[in-house]
């Protein structure tokens, strides 16, 4: 296969039917559920237009304003373009030699981060696939600089990657710090546990999964230096609000951090995969990954091989669809989509109080938000399984202090309130 006048004709008509897709997204359901079955059997057809319509009628849709769900947003135009050149010259960033402008990209969208958050000049960071792999660098860091202790504490709240990080790195000691009415590190709980266990690291959270709670980190990083260990913050989700004079305040300490996880491809509305490890002392990333590699690293470059601060060789160079849509755009678009996802997320808190058939499990900061259908007896998951069915919406659940309650993403800057409102009409015909 070649790139020539049928493959130029096919990616022309792509292009069109993706914009077509969006621009139109409102006629068609959230998703158009087929069981696994069906969606097997009709897999394929007699024309390539016709495999890529298949995707685009049977995937979820995020870009429609009634997708309220997972942490996964509807990326912006100019990063999928990125995203195509990417693709198509498909550079991997791992060794200089291999990249050179790939690196020197990610070197200055990750100085750019650095810059955002408060670091100093010491401080560096690298691409990765996502929270999870940012969350096992940082543990990494840490044990590189103290490899003697063998425990790591965390928020109840704390996403799952961090007890599989702890996994993979043969650490079976985590402690886990309950949180408290607002879903966050209880500070107080978390000193008195450090009185008894010396943590390799403590692990804070800026924008929980659950809730999206912002732990105390100016508080928590006063402990850290009372006890000589490292502060992780996982702000896969929440960091971005640095990039908001309004919502910034939220991750207020978080300039304190030792290492800090920080996914682009959530609330920067970056395609998948782009997340962000960035560490305060370039020293303790180097020290994890130290390697013997001749035949790709050489020391003249030490400096500039991005695979040597990586569990990555293969590495995309998935920071140019942040570049890109940085020069095109500028962060006010990001600014913008932030402060709108808050405000509607507000808004369905205030519908919801204001209800006499829904409960609300805490006030959002940021654009998650837990709530419980009274008085129904139907379950919040059975709920929403008819929701998301129904294609009308889509949400999802969690489970808060022992409770499974329905739990709201608001992730698209195209959702406004009467989509909020007509998701909340279709929680009140499930539960009936």
């Amino acid at each position: 296969m070649k790139f020539g006048p049928e493959t130029r004709a096919l990616a022309h008509d792509v292009v069109d039917a993706l914009f077509d897709h969006v621009e139109q997204i409102e006629s068609r359901p959230v998703v158009r559920w087929r069981t696994a079955e069906e969606l097997r059997a009709g897999l394929g057809g007699a024309a390539p237009m016709d495999c890529v319509r298949q995707l685009l009628d049977n995937s979820i849709q995020l870009h429609h304003p009634s997708y309220m769900g997972h942490q996964v947003c509807p990326p912006f135009p100019t990063a999928v373009i990125a995203d195509l050149v990417i693709s198509t010259l498909n550079q991997s960033t791992a060794v200089w030699e291999m990249s050179p402008i790939g690196t020197v990209i990610e070197q200055e969208v990750m100085r750019w981060l650095i810059e955002c958050v408060g670091y100093p000049d010491t401080a560096l960071g690298t691409a990765v696939s996502g929270g999870s792999a940012a969350n096992l660098t940082g543990l990494l860091a840490a044990r590189a600089r103290r490899p003697d202790r063998r425990a790591i504490l965390c928020g109840a709240d704390a996403h799952y990657s961090v007890a599989r990080a702890a996994a993979i790195m043969g650490i079976d000691e985590i402690v886990k710090v309950p949180t408290n009415d607002e879903h966050r590190m209880d500070v107080d709980a978390l000193a008195a546990l450090l009185e008894d266990v010396q943590p390799m690291a403590i692990v804070a959270t800026a924008g929980s999964t659950a809730t999206g709670s912002f732990d105390d980190l100016r508080a928590i990083a006063v402990l850290r230096d009372r006890h000589d260990t490292w502060l992780h913050v996982d702000a896969a989700h929440g960091a971005s609000v640095l990039l908001s004079p309004s919502l910034k305040h939220l991750v207020d300490g978080l300039d304190a951090a030792d290492s800090l996880s920080w996914d682009p491809h959530k609330m920067m509305w970056m395609p998948l995969s782009l997340g962000a490890i960035l560490v305060r002392d370039d020293v303790w990333l180097r020290r994890a990954f130290e390697a013997d590699a001749p035949y790709l690293f050489h020391g003249a470059r030490a400096s500039d091989n991005l695979g040597e601060m990586t569990i990555q060789c293969s590495k995309r160079a998935d920071a140019v669809k942040l570049w890109l849509t940085l020069q095109i755009a500028g962060t006010e678009p990001i600014a913008r989509a932030l402060e709108h996802v808050t405000a509607m997320t507000r808004y369905l808190y205030e519908r919801v109080v204001a209800s006499d058939d829904f409960e609300a499990m805490h006030v959002p900061e940021l654009n998650i938000f837990c709530f419980r259908a009274r008085g129904t007896g139907r379950g919040a998951q059975e709920i929403r399984e008819d929701v998301i069915r129904s294609g009308d919406a889509w949400i999802t659940s969690t489970i808060l202090k022992g409770e499974r309650v329905l739990r709201v993403t608001i992730i698209n800057p195209r959702t406004e309130r009467e989509h909020v409102d007509a998701m909340l009409d279709a929680v009140r015909r499930a539960g009936r």
